[in-house]
């Protein structure tokens, strides 16, 4: 700052050397105020300059327009194949496992020989009922014979009528005792038959539980298997999606251990009740097609078709975000001649898959966003995007 010089022009009295009072005062105020001038000019800061306005940025989004539909979603789900039917192949009778005949994963057909029991005690055990049933059996032609020969004397009136009762009495015993070394015969029989064991169904061998030389008791769980005229594949359904299917409803499984192949199902059950610890509750289909590919144990993707439900309206599931501890979405509104994001916080039901059923909050025709509205905040001007 340049300060400029100012001259004072007083007056002196020369002939008396000293300045006049009134002038010296005039003169001092005059400096007082010059130099007041001259600090506040010093002290004084240049005025800052005009802040621009802030230009609010523009947000691009992807909305999707609300319609109402009728709704007949897919429900997927994964599950595990298994045999309709487990058959346990147990011990009719105890004895030592003399051969094992099949190994864990063999298939079998029906009538096929599993394993054998030793069957050396059966076999004595026929012998003798067949050395009893030849002795009965002669012991009562004996007393047939007898009977036969006191009927004729008896109608010569040669023996009395007691006789004739005793000999009647001697052949049915003879008769009841030939009938029970019969049936001696056919249990030794079959219990010789018993000690080789066949399948009772086609399946496959899920459990080997004895070995060559061990012994077993009646009732022992011998082979455990996985019956293969049906197969159903064991699945879970959401909480959100269970009341959505119906038995007998169609389904389609894909097995994942056969590159992917196909296979036509029906619903065949529907759980009541889910599980604690998932919440997620049972479903059980039946395959329809050829299975001969398939066994029990393979994992699979189960396709579920869900039930038909007119006039919804649904929301995608990403487009909920987060504000202020809700659940709310974007819709974009046009304001002004610009588009602008309105906050709504929809009232829902429970969902369709990865859709969620609208209640309340939002209507048909609402564009609402579902790609950007992370970075959205009530009257956020937009740009609406196409979906790649």
């Amino acid at each position: 700052m340049t300060i400029r010089s100012i001259t004072f022009k007083g007056y002196a009295h020369r002939a008396q050397g000293n300045i006049r009072p009134a002038s010296l005062r005039s003169l001092r105020s005059l400096l007082l105020i010059t130099l007041s001038l001259v600090l506040g000019a010093c002290s004084e800061e240049p005025a800052p300059a005009a802040e621009a306005p802030t230009v609010a940025p523009v947000v691009d989004v992807t909305v999707q327009e609300l319609n109402i539909q009728v709704w007949q979603g897919n429900i997927r789900t994964f599950g595990v194949v298994e045999a309709l039917e487990e058959v346990n192949v147990a011990a009719e009778l105890s004895g030592t496992v003399q051969a094992v005949h099949v190994n864990e994963g063999d298939p079998v057909e029906a009538g096929q020989l599993l394993l054998e029991l030793d069957p050396q005690k059966r076999q004595l055990a026929l012998q003798q009922s067949e050395q009893q049933v030849n002795r009965t059996r002669a012991a009562l032609e004996e007393a047939q014979l007898k009977l036969q020969r006191r009927r004729n004397l008896s109608e010569q009136e040669t023996i009395s009528k007691e006789v004739l009762d005793n000999a009647q009495l001697t052949v049915d015993a003879a008769t009841a005792t030939y009938q029970q070394a019969l049936v001696s015969q056919q249990l030794a029989a079959r219990e010789l038959a018993d000690t080789r064991i066949y399948s009772p169904t086609t399946g496959l061998v899920d459990i080997q539980a004895v070995e060559v030389g061990e012994a077993v008791m009646v009732g022992a769980s011998l082979i455990t298997l996985q019956a293969m005229q049906e197969l159903r594949v064991h699945t879970w359904v959401s909480e959100a999606d269970i009341r959505h299917i119906r038995a007998g409803g169609k389904a389609r499984v894909i097995a994942a251990g056969l590159a992917g192949r196909e296979f036509q199902a029906s619903i065949e059950w529907v759980g009541v009740s889910a599980d604690p610890d998932t919440g997620n509750f049972p479903v059980k289909l039946i395959l329809t097609d050829e299975t001969d590919a398939l066994r029990p144990g393979m994992t699979a993707t189960a396709v579920l078709e869900g039930i038909n439900i007119p006039d919804v309206l649904l929301l995608p599931e990403s487009a909920l975000v987060d504000r202020d501890r809700r659940r709310v979405v974007f819709i974009v509104e046009e304001d002004a001649q610009r588009s602008v994001a309105r906050m709504r916080e929809p009232m829902l039901a429970a969902g369709f898959g990865q859709r969620l059923h609208i209640l309340d909050g939002v209507a048909p025709g609402d564009l609402v966003v579902i790609s950007g509205q992370e970075r959205l905040l009530e009257g956020t001007v937009v740009s609406i995007v196409s979906e790649d």
